[in-house]
C-alpha cells in the first residue's frame, strides 16, 4: 500500500446477529476492531508496493551495531556523561 492518506469509503456486510456478535468475538480476540478484522483478510491478497530503498545497513552502521551487539560501545551512567565525553554542551546553540 502507499504511505499517502487515501479517502475512507464504508462497507456494508450484510449478516445475522448471530453472525455479527462471532466477528466481533473473533476481532476482539486478534485485539482488533471488526473492520481491521476483515480488512486484514483482504490485505493478505492485496498487492504490496514494492520499496525500492535498501535497507541492508552500510558498513558504518554494520560495525556500529556489530559493536553494540557485542557491548564493545563504551556505557555511560547518565547523559551528562556522555555530553562530556563527546565534547559537546548539551545546550549549545551552535
Amino acid at each position: 500500500m502507499s504511505t499517502h492518506k487515501h479517502h475512507k469509503v464504508r462497507l456494508s456486510v450484510d449478516c445475522t446477529e448471530e453472525e455479527r456478535m462471532y466477528i466481533k468475538l473473533l476481532a476482539t480476540r486478534s485485539h482488533m476492531t471488526i473492520s481491521e478484522y476483515l480488512l486484514s483478510f483482504a490485505r493478505r491478497e492485496m498487492p504490496q508496493s514494492k520499496c525500492r530503498r535498501s535497507h541492508v545497513p552500510n558498513k558504518e552502521t554494520q560495525e556500529a551495531l556489530k559493536e553494540f551487539h557485542d557491548e564493545e560501545g563504551e556505557v555511560f551512567d547518565t547523559v551528562s556523561d556522555f555530553w562530556d565525553a563527546m565534547g559537546m554542551s548539551p545546550n549549545a546553540e551552535d
